[in-house]
């Protein structure tokens, strides 16, 4: 026989070989229990499968079906945990360590209470701006006369601007807060990490009080 039909004889045979290997499929139930069978229920195939020959010698792995409920939850459990990924990096380009985070919080909420006393000391020089306007006010009254539309409505501007630097104030206030917030919470985690990095617990500095 020649070469090529001889080889292309044995090729043959091993696919019909292969062809005739049986196969099973291998689950489990929900009570826990593996079965093993030459074919799967419908209602087995959502949960996961693996196909094996007569040996027992896994084919296939079929994962099990993920509702979009699920799907949705690996993907924003993904795209959280990237997110804290890239945060802890930012962390440790601008700290080396707990410490370096205090101090940057003390500088940025102090600016903060200064831009609040500032508009504070505003208040009260418009207030007694306003005080001046209100006894000129009074002694029109007190001489009988009618207290003139330009000066009411000077004093009017002045609480409008009083009223706007209290706004302002609240804004400031509330931008200190969340800003205390975040410069709490990325402490935690540069705690975490610098134990982390030094295989050592984080001791706390002793306060200069």
């Amino acid at each position: 026989m020649p070469h090529a039909l001889k080889a292309l004889t044995l090729i043959l045979f091993l696919l019909s070989s292969a062809a005739s290997a049986q196969q099973f499929y291998r689950w489990t139930d929900e009570e826990g229990n593996v079965s093993i069978q030459s074919s799967i229920p419908p209602e087995a195939v959502s949960k996961g499968y693996e196909i094996i020959d007569e040996k027992g010698i896994v084919l296939k792995v079929v994962e099990p079906e993920i509702s979009e409920a699920e799907k949705r939850a690996r993907e924003t459990a993904a795209v959280n945990a990237e997110m804290r990924r890239a945060r802890d990096e930012e962390l440790l380009k601008l700290y080396r360590s707990p410490a370096d985070v205090d101090r940057a919080m003390k500088t940025w909420l102090s600016r903060m209470d200064m831009e609040i006393r500032v508009k504070n000391n505003r208040i009260r020089i418009k207030e007694n701006e306003y005080n001046t306007l209100q006894e000129r006010a009074a002694n029109q009254e007190k001489a009988g006369q009618e207290v003139s539309e330009e000066l009411l409505n000077e004093m009017d501007n002045i609480q409008l601007e009083i009223e706007t630097y209290e706004l302002e104030i609240r804004e400031v206030e509330l931008r200190q807060e969340e800003s205390r917030s975040v410069f709490l919470r990325d402490r935690a985690r540069m705690v975490e990490l610098w134990e982390i990095l030094n295989n050592e617990p984080w001791v706390e500095p002793e306060s200069d009080d």
